[in-house]
């Protein structure tokens, strides 16, 4: 069934743009293409205007559709924004209120391991988590919606202070049942220490690749380009965790933050690869507005922070605003 919110609109019509196809669209979406193809007619009725010309293969976004899309996504950010300084009314202490935004994958990793602290200081807290893309959580931080957000890209903005939180580490990581590794079964590797294979030497095997949108994410475009590693067989997962499990359990490899080896336990060992035996780093931070507020707001950056640091470099390294 096809919803018609806001919010639902705008998902339906940036996927519908993103994909340029009804039916991938629809699949990523998780409802069938005809009706899909309904919301869109009676949309573009409604509007009186065709927000996407579908007379080519692959489908356009009109410019039209575009401007709509655009002011759409505005008044969505106004409407987050109204709905939260509505609820600010029924709230006893707006000091125990806090919203957060991260990236679904990121999230999956440090969320778990940091909110049953912040939850046993502050049980009282009213939370809300955000996931979403990172350029929709800027405008939202910048909008009064989130207090903070959690991005990997720095956007600098004069309205927004910063804090650097441990860089990332992303790397191939399979199975030591992987057929294809069976002389390196008994290798000790790490995330500090991948092992240093040629990446075209994996290029046959299965790539399991996390993506919302039904192709490479921005990481792994990366390491396509840098190491000139093009797979043959490919399958796309919206869940980075689904991703490792399977890579582990000997189906294939991934690219993915190795963060997840820490968190994720599977009964086969994961090994660490990459070209030059060496990880690459992903810079995160913590995007907020004004001066860290005192309390729940600055707690839970310095868990996020703490805990991070602890799992990829093994201690807490001091906290770094900027």
């Amino acid at each position: 069934m096809v919803k018609n919110t806001l919010s639902d609109r705008l998902n339906y019509l940036t996927t519908l743009a993103e994909e340029q196809s009804i039916t991938r669209a629809a699949a990523r979406l998780f409802i069938s293409q005809p009706a899909l193809t309904a919301f869109l007619n009676r949309t573009e009725e409604e509007l009186g205007v065709r927000l996407f010309d579908r007379s080519t293969t692959p489908i356009r976004i009109t410019k039209a559709g575009a401007y709509y899309l655009s002011e759409l996504e505005k008044i969505c950010v106004m409407q987050d924004r109204l709905h939260q300084e509505l609820s600010d009314f029924s709230s006893h202490d707006p000091e125990l209120r806090i919203n957060i935004g991260i990236g679904r994958n990121r999230g999956s990793i440090w969320l778990s391991s940091v909110m049953p602290e912040l939850n046993r200081l502050y049980p009282d807290m009213r939370l809300t988590i955000f996931e979403d893309r990172d350029i929709n959580m800027l405008d939202k931080v910048l909008n009064g919606v989130l207090d903070i957000a959690i991005v990997e890209s720095y956007a600098y903005h004069s309205s927004l202070h910063y804090l650097r939180l441990p860089s990332e580490q992303y790397m191939f990581i399979t199975s030591c049942e992987n057929p294809r590794m069976a002389a390196y079964r008994d290798a000790v590797c790490s995330p500090e220490a991948p092992l240093d294979i040629d990446a075209d030497w994996l290029a046959d095997d299965l790539f399991i690749c996390p993506s919302v949108k039904g192709r490479m994410n921005r990481q792994t475009q990366w390491m396509c380009s840098t190491y000139n590693f093009q797979p043959k067989r490919t399958l796309f997962l919206a869940s980075g965790m689904t991703a490792y499990r399977m890579a582990v359990s000997g189906m294939g490899l991934t690219f993915q933050n190795a963060a997840y080896s820490t968190f994720v336990k599977t009964k086969e060992r994961p090994l660490f690869i990459m070209p030059g035996g060496k990880a690459t780093q992903h810079h995160v931070f913590a995007l907020f507005k004004g001066e860290p507020r005192p309390g729940l707001q600055q707690d839970f950056m310095r868990l996020l922070h703490d805990r991070m640091s602890t799992a990829i470099y093994g201690e807490v390294t001091p906290m770094e605003y900027m």
